[in-house]
């Protein structure tokens, strides 16, 4: 496999308190001239406490102003705030918005990472209030790990990836919740597809089926079929991704890697230059094994555990199963399977070629050739699984050939054609 690239110096922070890595974020130091305002935000309330000062035994607060809406909100803040005033929030569900937002206005803010934040809420008392000065106050204290705020284009593949998850675990639920079903009438579906006319025939002739029962099992089939649509449908729009994005095109010529997986990776990751190598990349996702060490006689291995990303690392999981389920055909899948005799687990080897395989996602992103590719005849396949996925008439619709075989041709080019690298966004 390939080896790592050899390390570079890490750069001390920035100005603004930044790494250069992009990876560990340090909230930027108090300002000089402006104020520190802890901002507590909830769907439809905002929570402001003003502060001055560099660290909590010097901070002043000035004043607070809760239970604002947002129109209110962000009135008071292009009023009566400066650029070299700071907003401090907690990562939340409307966070990024909040801070889009505020930066429109020309002014600057950070996301907090919530469960350092959280480590400071066991109090006998809290409210909004409390929580707004909590928040500027724990920045006061120094190291506030920051969260990275994605782009646009992320946000929007973000939600659409949610989506698909989503439509996913519902289209199986109603699956199940049909043959739960028909399970209590010892009627067995086997290999049949469910979604298909003729498999409701077949379920009507098991058993004379009150009228209740006739419109319960309809009710039960109908909403398998909305939720295979809405699937579908969403399956499309990601197919439609890839096919614009060439990176996203690109990494499906790794192994163990399809449509959901590579788009998932984009959408997840966003600039892979935050990660400075492999390892932090490996660290993000949650695919590197924990430890407990202390003095000479406790050395504790642990798994990958929850740490992490846990949407990617089971998408790559199901990648590594696909890989060992290949055999010994490709380097990658040989060396997870002399890992698997070795250790006598196959979930340490289904979870070590699922790190090997992003750390190939790491380098073919990063611009280096990677190696765990896969064969000529399998990328075809790929490709022309999401040819059909797109259907002849989105193909046209967005400048793809009609024909299954000229469109896996166009999208191979397409592959081989080279890609600039993303510009580097700068934090706010």
């Amino acid at each position: 496999m390939k080896k790592q690239q050899p390390k570079k110096k890490s750069q001390p922070p920035s100005a603004e308190g930044w790494s250069e890595n992009r990876e560990t974020y340090l909230a930027p130091p108090p300002p000089s001239k402006g104020r520190i305002i802890g901002l507590d935000c909830h769907p439809d309330t905002f929570t402001a406490a003003v502060f001055r000062g560099s660290t909590p035994h010097d901070a002043v607060k000035l004043s607070s102003h809760p239970d604002m809406s947002l129109k209110r909100f962000l009135e008071w803040a292009a009023k009566e705030c400066t650029k070299d005033d700071l907003f401090l929030m907690e990562a939340g569900s409307n966070s990024f918005e909040i801070h889009r937002r505020l930066v429109d206005l020309g002014l600057r803010a950070v996301v907090m990472e919530s469960c350092h934040v959280g480590k400071q809420a066991k109090t006998y008392a809290d409210n909004d209030k409390m929580a707004a000065a909590r928040i500027a106050l724990v920045y006061l204290q120094g190291n506030a790990p920051c969260v990275w705020i994605p782009d646009a284009v992320t946000c929007e593949r973000r939600e659409l990836l949610h989506a698909y998850s989503k439509a996913v675990a519902d289209h199986t639920a109603a699956g199940n919740a049909l043959k739960g079903y028909l399970n209590q009438y010892a009627v067995r579906l086997g290999s049949r597809q469910t979604e298909a006319a003729k498999t409701e025939t077949w379920l009507l002739q098991q058993r004379d089926w009150t009228p209740l029962q006739r419109e319960l099992l309809a009710d039960h089939l109908a909403h398998l079929r909305v939720q295979s649509a809405r699937r579908k449908s969403l399956l499309r729009l990601i197919g439609q991704q890839i096919c614009a994005e060439p990176l996203m095109l690109r990494c499906m010529k790794l192994l163990g890697i399809g449509q959901v997986n590579a788009f998932a990776l984009l959408a997840i990751i966003g600039d892979v230059r935050r990660f400075e190598h492999p390892g932090k990349l490996v660290a993000y996702i949650g695919l590197n094994p924990g430890q407990r060490e202390s003095g000479r006689g406790k050395h504790i291995k642990l798994g990958i555990g929850k740490r992490g990303r846990g949407d990617m690392r089971r998408l790559l999981v199901q990648g590594a199963h696909a890989i060992l389920r290949s055999g010994r055909e490709t380097p990658l899948g040989k060396w997870g399977w002399k890992l698997f005799a070795r250790k006598g687990n196959r979930n340490i080897a289904v979870a070590a070629v699922a790190r090997k395989l992003l750390v190939q996602v790491w380098h073919l992103l990063s611009g280096h050739p990677p190696e765990a590719l896969e064969t000529n005849k399998s990328l075809t396949l790929k490709l022309h699984k999401l040819a059909v996925t797109l259907g002849k008439e989105l193909r046209v619709g967005i400048s793809l050939p009609a024909s299954l075989t000229d469109c896996v041709k166009h999208l191979r080019e397409r592959i081989s054609a080279p890609t600039a690298t993303p510009p580097q966004e700068s934090p706010a």
